[in-house]
């Protein structure tokens, strides 16, 4: 039996589960930029902010340093979430191991769209899907030759 559609459907999300290594690297590079750093202390001590409270005692650079944590960690969970699809993308090839496939798939589906806070929802998406359809498909069982059918 093939698994195209299995296969097709986890390397969409493979690809999907990239905006999140991508948003998260434009995240890292922003924490080094030192104009960002500028521009939101400006932002912060803006009169529109004081007017709305202020800062209220923010440090501006444990902010960007727990935004850089954020990042690492959501780009981490998505790279992980790529190789776990690559890992269930062969184990569809030539239909070795479609269950442990399907379970893998829609164990990383749940699990890493939580651990990228979010960003990896549609990769998510079609992680259960394939993993649903992994699971859902059954084999179709060979009909012997000289066997008849009782009706």
């Amino acid at each position: 039996m093939k698994r195209t559609v299995e296969i097709v459907i986890s390397v969409i999300g493979m690809v999907l589960f990239g905006l999140p290594v991508l948003l998260s690297g434009l995240m890292l590079n922003m924490k080094d930029n030192e104009q960002f750093k500028q521009e939101m202390e400006s932002f912060m001590n803006s009169p529109e902010m004081q007017a709305e409270g202020g800062a209220g005692g923010i440090n501006i650079g444990e902010m960007i340093n727990m935004l850089g944590s954020f990042a690492l960690f959501a780009m981490i969970a998505a790279i992980i979430a790529i190789g776990l699809g690559i890992l269930s993308a062969v184990f569809l090839k030539g239909n070795k191991k479609p269950k442990a496939a399907g379970i893998i798939l829609i164990i990383t589906a749940i699990i890493m769209t939580f651990a990228t806070f979010g960003m990896g929802l549609f990769g998510g998406v079609a992680y259960l899907i394939a993993g649903i359809v992994a699971l859902a498909r059954k084999p179709k069982t060979p009909v012997e030759e000289g066997a008849t059918i009782n009706y």
